[in-house]
């Protein structure tokens, strides 16, 4: 019996044990700080820059995340993972410069200097710095309100075991890869700041849940004619009929702000690519 309690005895301490390396680990990479390069961002103040903005921000799926009128929302929620939950904009604009705001949705780095999770900022860091400086202005058009949520992010010791082993990595990069003005060739740049939040061009890849196939998107755009791209675009549907999940909740939610001559940039664009690089 003594041996029994004393096996236990060893088996608690070596899980407190694990629990404060995983929670102690896991801390240090949500608080780890991170430089990025300096941000001068003009950002207007005219109404049709902040209606560019809004439409933009459906475009790089802000909308999508935070929620149409950027009051936040929970985009998951998992015992013992943890909650995803993103901020209401213009609660945290109000806390911001937008200097500091360009930061965040640019680098994924906070005031605070700590990294952003989940948040794109490999497809963000592309957006351009007039369409940035007209999201920052729809942004700031917004009013903090009573229906904002309240949900915080927090991770379980699943999430923050996630973390330690790189499988949720913090957003956070000092890779400037954007321009001053938005780009003659909106089809490779719409690809860039929008499509390749998910997408990787030529290759299939899985998005951060591990199970959620993403196809490569060149050679997938290049079988449809512009009909049905369009439609899946707008809708979601592929050439089947049949709901894409994820791309359906994109397409509804975000991609409706595309024009038709952008969609149809995007896909001559994709076509380009598949030609270049041939599917293997």
């Amino acid at each position: 019996m003594r041996w029994i309690v004393r096996g236990l005895a060893v088996l608690a301490g070596l899980v407190v044990l694990l629990l404060a390396v995983v929670y102690g680990g896991s801390e240090w990479i949500i608080r780890a700080g991170h430089r990025t390069p300096d941000i001068a961002v003009t950002v207007p103040k005219d109404a049709a820059s902040v209606a560019e903005g809004g439409r933009l921000a459906n475009i790089v799926m802000c909308r999508d995340c935070h929620a149409g009128n950027g009051e936040g929302k929970v985009l998951f929620s998992v015992p013992l993972v943890g909650t995803v939950a993103p901020p209401p904009l213009a609660e945290m604009a109000a806390k911001m410069s937008d200097a500091e705001l360009a930061r965040v949705i640019r680098y994924g780095v906070k005031p605070d200097g700590s990294s952003t999770f989940i948040m794109p900022s490999h497809s963000l860091g592309r957006i351009a710095d007039d369409d940035l400086g007209r999201i920052i202005a729809w942004i700031r058009s917004l009013r903090p309100g009573p229906q904002d949520s309240k949900v915080k992010t927090g991770f379980g010791p699943m999430g923050r075991f996630l973390l330690l082993t790189g499988a949720l990595p913090p957003m956070a990069t000092a890779s400037n890869v954007s321009v001053a003005k938005r780009p003659a060739d909106i089809g490779r740049y719409y690809v860039g700041v929008a499509c390749q939040a998910c997408h990787k061009l030529h290759e299939d890849s899985v998005m951060e849940d591990g199970k959620t196939r993403v196809p490569a998107l060149a050679p997938v755009a290049a079988s449809y004619d512009p009909a049905a791209f369009r439609k899946l675009m707008r809708t979601g549907q592929g050439m089947s009929g049949r709901d894409l999940g994820l791309m359906g909740v994109v397409a509804r939610v975000g991609f409706t702000a595309f024009t038709d001559s952008e969609i149809e940039a995007v896909q001559a664009y994709l076509k380009g690519e598949a030609a270049r690089v041939p599917a293997k």
